[in-house]
Parts: structure tokens; C-alpha cells; sequence
């Protein structure tokens, strides 16, 4: 199965080409019982990011078709597209959603939204199999971090949502979390107040967003309506009705 990735949750914009294989896939040619050369369900073939968080619109097609040349693949090959919806800021969440559900429309392919933490996430476990609870932390701005708390066997345990930092640590008590590290591009902000482990980002994204749509792409879930993390509403807000100068 041949999927696009997308995600514009935060400045770095990312798409990446992944294969992921079915289930009859992963037995073919092994005898019954032989799990000595089970094969890698998931292979990212391609992966193209870049890092502008104010040119999200201008980036994310030319990633895409930069990472499908890589790939040695053409839009029309693709399966399905696995979109991050964040938490994140208003603008560029909707550039990558809406850019996801265009081409799945256009395609006539199913397109699946997850929580780019939880990408997050699964890419580390993927990558480094953590032993505790861990975070994954992500600049939220007007002075706060996104935040998300899971556990080493992939469980989110607390979040994702927006928290000052000086907060962090008592909302963590409160649900009962107690982490061991951090990741993600967010874990400067609290490196202060949440002072442990802060292991490198060294998997992919797309592999764990992939991961994260993993069940409903491979037993063919129609998927739902794709709605973005926002957590907060936007900056921007709409004018309210003029005041007459004449008084009432």
C-alpha cells in the first residue's frame, strides 16, 4: 500500500512516500510458524521537509512532489494520505489538511487524519523504545507548549494540550504522569521547568503517522471527517459591529 504523508503542525513542514505492507504480505514466502524473517511493515521510501513557519502554502506541493520523485513514484500511485492535524496554529494546519483532502479527492483516495503527536510519538518508539513514560512537547506560542504525555508501550496518558510551562509539572502530577524524557521541537521551552532526559528526534515522522493510521488503513475504515487540533481559536478574529460616532 503506497501513502503520502503530510504534516504542517509546526514550522517544520514535512511529506514523505511510505509503504506499508498488508497482512498476507508479511507471510508471503516464510513457512507457517518461521518468525525468524518477518519482513519491515513500514518503509519509508521518501522524505522531504523543510522548516519556514511562514511559508507553509508555498512549501508543502513542492515537498510532496520532490519526495514522489524520490520515490519513484507519480500522485496517481498513491493508496491513501495520512495527514497530521496537529495540535497547531491555525494557518498551517489548514494549508496541510485542506492540501490532503484536495488530492485524496482528486485521486479518489481515502485520506486519514491523526494527532501529530501521536505521530510523534510512534516515530520515537519506533526508533528508540523508550523504558518510561515520555512527552512529546511542541511550541503552542503565546508563551506556552503543546503537550502530551505517553507511556513506553505507546499509550497517551495526558494531552495533547496547551500549557504554560511554569504549569507543566503540576498538570503532569495531577494526571498521575510521571515521564522520564521529552521529545519533540518544543522541549527547550521547558527544559527549565522539566529538567530530565531529552533524546534526539533520530525516526522519520512519516513512518509514525503511518503507524498512527496504521489499523484503519490496513482493515479499509472509511474514515471520518478530517478536524484539526487547534485547541485554542485563531489570532485573528473577526471585527465587531462599528460604534456610531453620534452616540446611542
Amino acid at each position: 500500500m503506497l501513502l503520502l504523508t503530510v504534516d504542517t503542525s509546526t514550522p517544520t513542514v514535512t511529506a514523505g512516500v511510505v509503504s506499508l505492507l498488508r497482512p498476507h504480505e508479511l507471510m508471503t514466502g516464510r513457512p507457517v510458524g518461521d518468525t525468524s524473517t518477518v519482513p519491515e511493515p513500514i518503509t519509508v521510501l521518501a522524505e522531504r521537509t523543510v522548516t519556514d513557519a511562514f511559508a507553509h502554502a508555498e512549501k508543502l506541493m513542492p515537498l510532496v512532489r520532490e519526495a514522489l520523485a524520490a520515490a519513484g513514484h507519480g500522485l496517481p500511485d498513491l493508496e491513501a494520505v495520512v495527514v497530521g492535524l496537529g495540535p497547531g496554529p491555525f494557518t498551517g494546519l489548514r494549508v496541510g489538511v485542506a492540501t490532503a483532502q484536495a488530492l485524496g479527492d482528486a485521486l479518489g483516495a481515502p485520506v486519514h487524519g491523526v494527532g501529530s503527536h501521536d505521530g510523534l510519538a510512534r516515530s520515537h518508539l519506533r526508533s528508540e523504545r523508550p523504558t518510561g513514560d515520555f512527552l512529546v512537547v511542541t511550541d503552542a506560542r503565546r508563551r506556552e507548549v503543546y503537550l502530551s504525555a505517553y507511556s513506553a508501550a505507546g499509550a497517551r496518558l495526558f494531552g495533547p494540550a496547551p500549557v504554560a510551562p511554569a504549569a507543566a509539572a503540576e498538570e503532569l502530577r495531577t494526571a498521575g504522569v510521571v515521564p522520564t524524557s521529552m521529545i519533540g521541537p518544543g522541549v527547550g521551552l521547558l527544559a527549565d521547568e522539566l529538567p530530565m532526559a531529552r533524546p534526539s528526534l533520530t525516526g522519520d515522522l512519516s513512518s509514525g503517522l503511518v503507524l498512527a493510521a496504521a489499523r484503519a488503513l490496513l482493515t479499509g475504515v472509511v474514515p471520518g471527517p478530517l478536524t484539526p487540533l487547534y485547541l485554542r481559536r485563531p489570532d485573528a478574529a473577526e471585527p465587531g459591529a462599528r460604534k456610531s460616532v453620534l452616540g446611542p
